[in-house]
């Protein structure tokens, strides 16, 4: 079944029916999401014990900001 033949039919679902149609996409996105927050969250680990930033720590990340929006 295509992508328009589903929009087509989606006037025509009950509102229960939608609602159970919404739920699974959502079920799909969340999946989605969740594996790339879990690297993230894996990265995170491996790089160490956290510690608070410096504020040497936030100028150096406002240079390279600056600097990016300079090549931009």
């Amino acid at each position: 079944m295509s992508k328009a033949e589903i929009l087509e039919l989606l006037p025509k679902l009950g509102r229960d029916e939608r609602r159970e149609i919404f739920d699974r996409l959502c079920d799909l996105e969340e999946a989605e999401f969740s594996e790339s927050h879990q690297k993230l969250v894996d990265e995170a680990l491996c790089s160490g014990p956290a510690r608070p930033a410096t504020a040497a720590d936030w100028e150096g990340a406002l240079q390279r900001g600056l600097e990016r929006a300079e090549k931009a």
